[in-house]
């Protein structure tokens, strides 16, 4: 089930998991750029979220990720709207 909770946490875990960010803890406030996710790092982990949970994103919407908390609105609405 694709509860919130599950959302943030599988964001969390693919910015964690990125080779650029060097931080320990995720907050939804933090702004990508400066945990050093640049485009290619949100591409990467925007086809993982696609895969995680059969949906797809846009490059504009991709690239107008801003914060953590853009990705999980995104991410939730994109759960949540009726096929």
């Amino acid at each position: 089930m694709n509860t919130p909770d599950v959302i943030s946490n599988t964001v969390y875990d693919l910015i964690l998991a990125s080779p650029m960010t060097k931080i320990k803890d995720v907050e939804p406030q933090h702004v990508l750029s400066e945990i050093k996710m640049d485009s290619l790092e949100k591409l990467s982990m925007a086809m993982d979220l696609e895969e995680a949970f059969n949906i797809e994103m846009g490059d504009d919407e991709i690239e107008g990720f801003e914060t953590v908390s853009d990705v999980i609105t995104y991410v939730q609405r994109a759960v949540d709207k009726p096929e």
